[in-house]
């Protein structure tokens, strides 16, 4: 997609090989053997901090003179308890920002019925202390389309986007669609002191450029990942009558469940 609109791209996988998306680095390598010409760098971390960091790094290197793309598109994967361990790797990520041709894509593993794991776990309410704006497949096709647009917001915002994959939905199997024109983003326009917001990252995280850093992510880049939300309809009613009196919310897998 990314070629077709006259960009030079790259992608840096890196993340902890932890159920239940433990072969979502290998499926990556997998691709990566196939088509070289995809210019796909898959560096599995040591642990699940140090992929964060990595990562975060992805972006800043359009920053360099000497960079050899428009952007590189960073992808972490973990499952909960890795969110919660790199959680300070992270915070620090997110707030250096993600680059308008690069972004970053956090694949966050869930497994609430501990299939796997040793507790329950959820990420929801972590990925929105770490400002990460979420989005939750409820199945393989929705898997497909809202990475999509977890790329696209994350460009269009400057902030890292959240993928939740439950076990459900990373173990099961379908059918879907990758026509690439599957998706078609609605960036919104924002303003930020008199012009366009258009993200650029910067790894100046000390005072006092942290501050313009807080001002920028709570005025401008919240705001952009709004407004994409509603546009794009990533939240959208499904059943309505003229008798209606409550509504009933749900997300993700749960929504397919209700």
């Amino acid at each position: 997609i990314d070629r077709r609109n006259g960009l030079s791209t790259a992608v840096f996988v890196s993340g902890y090989q932890g159920s239940p998306v433990a072969t979502f680095g290998q499926e990556v390598e997998r691709a990566r053997r196939t088509m070289p010409d995809l210019h796909v760098v898959n560096q599995p971390g040591v642990n699940e901090e140090l992929a964060a960091t990595a990562v975060m790094g992805s972006q800043l290197a359009t920053n360099l003179d000497d960079c050899n793309y428009d952007g590189v598109l960073g992808i972490w994967y973990g499952k909960g308890p890795g969110i919660d361990r790199a959680g300070d790797a992270i915070r620090h990520a997110v707030y250096a920002g993600t680059a308008s041709t690069g972004g970053v894509v956090a694949v966050v593993g869930d497994d609430p019925s501990a299939k796997s794991s040793t507790l329950p776990s959820s990420s929801d309410a972590t990925m929105v202390d770490l400002h990460m704006p979420l989005l939750f497949p409820g199945d393989a096709q929705e898997s497909l389309e809202l990475a999509r647009h977890a790329v696209a917001l994350s460009r269009a915002s400057g902030l890292w986007s959240g993928l939740k994959l439950v076990t459900q939905v990373a173990d099961g199997t379908a059918t879907v669609d990758v026509r690439s024109d599957l998706v078609v983003p609605v960036v919104p326009v924002v303003e930020f002191d008199g012009q366009p917001f258009v993200p650029q990252p910067n790894g100046r995280l000390i005072t006092p450029f942290t501050i313009e850093r807080e001002r920028e992510f709570h005025e401008v880049r919240t705001e952009v990942a709004r407004q994409y939300g509603a546009l794009n309809r990533l939240n959208r009613v499904t059943v309505r009558g003229p008798s209606d009196w409550i509504g009933i919310a749900a997300c993700g897998h749960t929504y397919l469940e209700l």
